[in-house]
């Protein structure tokens, strides 16, 4: 028998083990609840690899092309169902005339009774042989269509990259106006000062004055309308990403200073011919608007198969029994009021409207590519004009507030500089951001796949898909 003080040192050990678990159950209940709950994200300091990756989460267009694959397939997978046999439950229950007739219409002997109830049950089974490869072009068509789409959601992933990229460098850009803005209004502002301090000591006139004021009065709009166009271009970003509600983004970075040239408008030509996931889709659709019309014209054939049952009947009169029947059965299309040859005729129509569409988006997508091409060349020439104004701005800025304050220069000389110096900065900023979506948008047309920007070496897809390494 155990003593009382080993009786209360275990009841001390139970408590403390209850303790225990009680706690630990509700650190476990405290994950579960935090695991369900959605954590709020830091989307202050993204950078471009960062917003690609968000909208391949969150962008809608992404996920009605990922869910329109998913219906494709389905169907697919429905059609191909039809070469497999098809199996039914099969019952029924009917109330027939007793005085009726029996078969050839002569009158039934006195003592013949027909049965009044009928019912059955058994199962019913078909299996296609033949019906003018129907199910084969049925189920042809399909899987193109899958395939199709899958190329649709290529591009529309390409798309939505290019979209993100447009609006990330926008953002860039905004920022780096900002900044721009706020120097010329800090420039404008110390000037205005010395200025003053010049019309004062009468060493300016009033006009310099002036001036001077309404410079500064246009620069303070300008950080205004600079701020005003970064608060937009975040907004454009987080929506183009697909964040939902008053998601507030920013991004980190800066304007590449690499500008390295690019192949002419026709070798990445030839490469969008090989590689634009939209060519591909509208190949795929031509394919598919053939398969249709051959699966339309499968209705002129007889559809031949075997059909059979098997189950149990029972008659009022005659008691019940199992019965089974099979056989092929010939059903031909006799006359349909012109059906399948309507069909026929809209399949044709499609393919035709299929071929011309390519057509036009390949004449198009050559007009966007040399567009795009243009562009970039023009800005990256612009990028080095721009740089070496910039420098020359900057000096007659500084050449010009030096002979001012020593009373050798006129007030104008510096105001003009000044408007000089800001409008090349913001030149400048333009052009890097103009290179980088002109880039962006070869990179679609091309068939660049959708993850990051590739290094400033190449713009297309490269060997291995565009994976990494």
């Amino acid at each position: 028998m155990q003593s009382p003080a080993c009786i209360k040192e275990g009841r001390r050990v139970f408590n403390f083990v209850l303790i225990i678990a009680a706690f630990l159950l509700v650190l476990v209940s405290g994950m579960d609840a935090n695991a369900g709950t959605p954590q709020p994200l830091n989307y202050q300091a993204l950078s471009l690899d960062d917003c690609l990756s968000l909208a391949r989460q969150y962008n809608p267009a992404l996920g009605g092309a990922a869910e329109k694959i998913n219906e494709l397939t389905a169907d697919y997978q429905a059609a191909k169902s039809q070469f497999l046999p098809q199996l039914s439950l099969l019952s029924w229950y009917e109330r027939l005339e007793p005085n009726r007739l029996p078969a050839g219409g002569s009158t039934a002997p006195p003592a013949m009774d027909f049965n009044k109830d009928e019912t059955f049950a058994g199962i019913y089974g078909k299996q296609l042989i033949f019906n003018g490869r129907q199910t084969y072009y049925s189920t042809k068509s399909a899987k193109i269509g899958a395939e199709a789409q899958r190329q649709g959601a290529i591009s529309t992933g390409d798309e939505v990259a290019f979209g993100v990229t447009q609006a990330f460098y926008r953002l860039l850009e905004a920022k780096e106006d900002v900044k721009v803005a706020q120097d010329a209004l800090k420039q404008r502002q110390e000037f205005l000062n010395l200025t003053d301090a010049f019309f004062k000591a009468g060493k300016a006139t009033k006009l310099d004055f002036f001036r001077a004021k309404s410079l500064v009065s246009d620069a303070t709009q300008a950080v205004v309308e600079a701020e005003n166009a970064l608060t937009l271009a975040r907004e454009i970003l987080a929506r183009t990403i697909g964040l939902k509600g008053q998601t507030q983004v920013d991004i980190q970075g800066v304007l590449s200073g690499e500008f390295p040239p690019s192949p002419g408008a026709d070798p990445l030509w030839m490469e969008a011919l090989q590689n634009n996931p939209e060519l591909k889709q509208l190949d795929m659709e031509i394919k598919q608007s053939e398969a249709q019309v051959k699966l339309a014209k499968s209705g002129y054939y007889p559809e031949v198969a075997l059909q059979g049952d098997i189950g149990t009947r029972h008659q009022d009169t005659g008691g019940t029994r199992g019965e089974w029947l099979a056989g092929v059965f010939i059903q031909f299309p006799f006359f349909q009021g012109g059906l399948t040859k309507a069909q026929v005729e809209a399949a044709n129509s499609r393919y035709l409207q299929s071929m011309d569409r390519k057509r036009d988006r390949l004449n198009s997508l050559k007009i966007d590519l040399t567009t795009a091409w243009q562009d970039m060349e023009n800005s990256r020439n612009g990028v080095a004009d721009t740089l070496q104004t910039v420098a020359t701005n900057e000096e007659a800025y500084a050449s010009a507030s030096a002979l001012y304050k020593n009373g050798k220069a006129l007030g104008l000389d510096v105001l003009q500089a000044v408007v000089d110096l800001t409008a090349s900065r913001f030149s400048l900023i333009r052009y890097k951001a103009e290179y980088e979506i002109a880039r962006a948008r070869i990179k679609q047309i091309v068939g660049a796949p959708f993850s990051g920007p590739q290094s400033p070496s190449g713009i297309g897809r490269s060997e291995n898909g565009g994976k990494g390494k």
